[in-house]
């Protein structure tokens, strides 16, 4: 069996979602731990991405490309995709416009999650705004009760891991500011808190394209979180 599946949801990205895809890539080539296979959902209407995928796969490089025509637009649901298509010991999700900061990342989590009780791992990230030349705000993960209230002091999903054999646990498609509280808030209950690895393996990068900055800066922002968030707490009162 596969040690690591990365799965990775895809999307044109206001047209740069196959650089993206392709500079997410390039960082995970060069890990140390080789026995991994790329899984890329493709939310995509055009052919951009794919390439991407095709380029590398005729490098011998274990990667997967599906393109995911259900509920276009919807990234929880697009994650699930790509999760479900995983066959490794330890799934690791990936957004497309992030990339991993170090290359013993994969090595660092396969080791953290192998051969203990936890079920699932977080760790720590910076950000950039120039596409990785410049790096800043370095976030280690740390739990808080208010997850369910928006307070995400863990980052985005693409710091998570967790062991595909006992996490039956998916991204709810009805929320997407909330994704990751929302999730991790689940996680807790069933599996306990994750290892906390507090180490900045994953790099946020942050533009104006991205869905999070798209949303925030739109005028009903305030609505729509807060729509969300009576959402989870019916959800889980």
């Amino acid at each position: 069996m596969t040690k690591v599946s990365i799965a990775i949801p895809t999307w044109e990205n206001n047209g740069r979602g196959a650089e993206f895809l392709d500079d997410l890539i390039r960082t995970i080539v060069i890990q140390t731990l080789t026995d991994y296979e790329i899984i890329v959902s493709d939310h995509s209407e055009d052919n951009a991405v794919k390439n991407v995928v095709k380029s590398y796969e005729s490098q011998g490089i274990n990667i997967k490309h599906v393109r995911n025509n259900e509920k276009r637009g919807n990234s929880p649901a697009n994650t699930n995709a790509a999760i479900e298509l995983c066959t490794g010991e330890i799934v690791k999700i990936m957004f497309q416009d992030d990339f991993f900061y170090d290359d013993e990342a994969l090595e660092k989590i396969y080791g953290c999650l192998t051969n203990v009780e936890n079920d699932w791992l977080v760790c720590g990230c910076n950000h950039t705004r120039s596409d990785g030349r410049d790096f800043y705000w370095t976030l280690m993960p740390t739990w808080n009760n208010e997850f369910l209230k928006g307070v995400n002091s863990i980052s985005s999903p693409s710091v998570m891991a967790f062991k595909r054999d006992k996490v039956t646990e998916r991204f709810d498609e009805n929320v997407s500011m909330m994704m990751d509280c929302e999730m991790y808030y689940r996680m807790e209950k069933t599996h306990g808190q994750p290892i906390f690895l507090h180490d900045d393996l994953v790099t946020n990068r942050v533009h104006e394209g991205q869905i999070s900055m798209q949303t925030y800066n739109s005028t009903d922002y305030a609505d729509k979180m807060e729509k969300e968030i009576r959402y989870c707490a019916k959800k889980h009162s």
